[in-house]
């Protein structure tokens, strides 16, 4: 593999934690039988179908799953892990009613109405610095509301203080807890705590 050809890899895994696309990759000129030379090589290794990973760097999860599949978006206790409300490293998804899954072996997946999907999408940033889709910090608020049944007592109230002190859009959560119907149950959280 030439030294020019290396370089281009090497950067772009520096500037990506590690990571570089197929797509990424053509990007700058280089035909993916470069990556796959760097495979061989043991200088990367391939995580999924058209991303690698520079030798040396840790895996991100999150990252490589919704890099695979780019409907996917990160909610509940995912969401409650990547606001940073949670110490549980839980990986859950929704998806589109229409959304195939094969592959995703192992993973909580929802297959949810457009509606609901597309409440509070929005993009975070994983632990590892990489940029994946899931609900804000309001959708995932009124997702523990929602889901407060999965949670003992405890572990509720101390998930909903962490969110409220985190300072969300009352007026954006509002409007959430009225497309879920479950204006009762935040009226009550505000007048609580």
């Amino acid at each position: 593999m030439k030294k020019k050809n290396t370089e281009v890899l090497f950067d772009l895994a520096e500037q990506n934690d590690g990571y570089v696309s197929v797509a990424e990759a053509r990007g700058f000129g280089l035909a993916q039988t470069y990556l796959c030379a760097a495979e061989e090589e043991g200088l990367f290794t391939k995580v999924t179908k058209g991303l690698y990973l520079k030798r040396g760097y840790a895996r991100d999860t999150f990252y490589e799953l919704s890099f695979r599949y780019h409907k996917a978006v990160f909610a509940r206790k995912s969401a409650l892990f990547l606001h940073g409300l949670s110490k549980e490293e839980t990986v859950e998804v929704n998806l589109p009613l229409n959304y195939l899954t094969s592959g995703i072996e192992g993973i909580p997946c929802r297959h949810v109405g457009q509606k609901e999907y597309a409440i509070g999408l929005s993009y975070v940033v994983t632990p590892r610095g990489n940029l994946v889709n899931c609900y804000d910090l309001e959708r995932t608020l009124i997702d523990l509301l929602r889901y407060k049944d999965l949670y003992d007592k405890e572990a509720f109230l101390s998930l909903w203080l962490k969110g409220k002190e985190k300072a969300p859009y009352f007026e954006k959560l509002r409007s959430y807890a009225a497309a879920f119907h479950v204006e009762g149950e935040l009226s009550l959280m505000e007048k609580l705590f």
